[in-house]
């Protein structure tokens, strides 16, 4: 299971000038993405592309006060205006109470195969999109503090891993 590098953000829907969607892009400590405090739309999206085309195996999300996330997944080499396909459908970040009392903003989630859907599954993918939203909470700003892709397990490594039995002597 290898990390899997964002090479730079394509585009995004929001952000606050002191906490830009580039923070999604350093890998030392988490530093938040969110939303900008003017924006209502209350929907947050980004568009990230990958160093390489991989297969998507886990991907691990630091919440920062986001009710649900969806990650589709995409090609760059496709036409501008084809479809990304759903890796991951609507998934709860936080409860609705606690997003209408502001409560319970940071956690994280691990998300692996058994989550994403198959049409997604075993493909190579360069771009990943996220979209976050916040429909109970008008007020606060919202969005992520990090995003970690794995690919999956290579089948190969964990059995070449494995202790060869010793050769019986005659």
């Amino acid at each position: 299971m290898a990390p899997v590098k964002i090479k730079h953000v394509v585009s995004f829907t929001s952000q606050d000038p002191k906490y830009p969607v580039d923070n999604l892009l350093l890998e030392e400590g988490p530093r938040p993405w969110l939303s900008c405090p003017q924006d209502r739309s209350r929907v947050l999206k980004v568009e990230l592309q990958l160093e390489q085309a991989s297969p998507i195996g886990y991907v691990d999300i630091g919440n920062c006060g986001s009710a649900f996330l969806q990650i589709d997944v995409g090609r760059s080499s496709w036409p501008a205006g084809q479809s990304y396909l759903t890796l991951l459908p609507t998934a709860t970040l936080m409860v609705p109470a606690d997003a209408k009392l502001d409560k319970n903003r940071s956690g994280v989630r691990m998300f692996k195969e058994g989550d994403f859907l198959a049409a997604a599954l075993g493909e190579k993918w360069d771009r990943i999109r996220l979209t976050c939203s916040q429909p109970f909470n008008k007020h606060a700003q919202f969005g992520l503090s990090f995003i970690r892709i794995c690919s999956p397990p290579d089948e190969n490594s964990s059995k070449a891993d494995l202790p060869s039995s010793p050769a019986q002597e005659e």
